[in-house]
């Protein structure tokens, strides 16, 4: 029988089943929260201090106050691990607007912290890449990683239907901009890097692929994902912290390069991997 993974909830650790949130809390009637999720490497939580940076910055930007000091949430990550002995694990954070029955915040926020066993992607999509379907949106606040996911459940829902892989969001002029849950690169001749810096969360895997590709001597364009150059990318890949990188061998009917993954791809990733493992 599986042991049940152990959470923090407002000062209290408890089985997950047991960790509740009232249908008051903004986070369920409203959408008003903030998270972060990051993974472990040989059961160590990868760039902590970056993650509690954007999230600390986030909730003083919208004015909630976290209950909780970055120090206290280190040590609160560091139990759960201890807790929790899964090979690796996913660390998500929440911070909500807490109780209201005011459309704002009218008390306490309410913090969580969430320890999972890392989830396992299909080794194909390493190997062949992934298939995206563009949508029409932009999110109104992509600068903040919030719980409002509505268009990006919905999107992936109608793109799963239709034999796709993930959703990436697209202005009305066809600028590819970022996925429901990672940021999105194109590498064109050069080579050099293609990747949206406005209007797109800026992400912590990301950030680390940047500085990776800057090293290497790749240069890096920070622009919108524009439709001219689908046609001439010779790789796309997306990042986030659970999946590292993954190619894209399509988007929409439009295949990239000759389909497989490319060698920068490969390169960044070889690279993230070897970065995380030593950090």
């Amino acid at each position: 029988m599986k042991r049940e993974p152990l959470w923090f909830l407002d000062g209290r650790v408890l089985p997950a089943s047991e960790a509740r949130l009232p249908l008051s809390d903004l986070a369920v009637m409203r959408g008003f929260a903030l998270f972060e999720s990051l993974r472990t490497y040989a059961r160590k939580p990868f760039l902590l201090d970056r993650h509690l940076d954007r999230l600390f910055r986030e909730a003083r930007h919208v004015g909630f106050e976290n209950p909780y000091s970055r120090a206290a949430i280190e040590r609160i990550v560091t139990r759960l691990l201890r807790h929790n002995p899964f090979p690796e694990a996913i660390i998500r954070l929440l911070l909500t607007g807490g109780p209201s029955s005011k459309l704002v915040p009218s008390g306490r926020s309410t913090f969580a912290v969430l320890v999972e066993p890392l989830p396992t992607f299909p080794v194909r999509q390493y190997e062949k890449g992934v298939a995206l379907m563009s949508i029409p949106f932009e999110r109104a606040y992509p600068e903040m990683k919030t719980t409002n996911y509505f268009a990006a459940v919905w999107g992936t829902m109608r793109a799963l239907r239709k034999g796709f892989d993930e959703i990436v969001y697209a202005r009305e002029n066809g600028d590819l901009l970022e996925g429901s849950t990672f940021n999105l690169f194109a590498v064109l001749p050069g080579p050099r890097l293609v990747t949206p810096k406005k209007d797109v969360l800026a992400g912590v895997t990301a950030g680390v692929v940047l500085e990776l590709a800057r090293a290497r001597r790749i240069p890096v364009e920070r622009r919108a994902i524009r439709p001219a150059d689908l046609r001439r990318a010779r790789e796309i890949f997306i990042t986030s912290s659970n999946r590292e990188i993954i190619p894209v061998r399509r988007v929409d009917r439009r295949r990239i390069g000759n389909g497989a993954p490319g060698r920068v791809t490969r390169c960044l990733h070889a690279a993230y991997q070897a970065f995380a493992r030593t950090a």
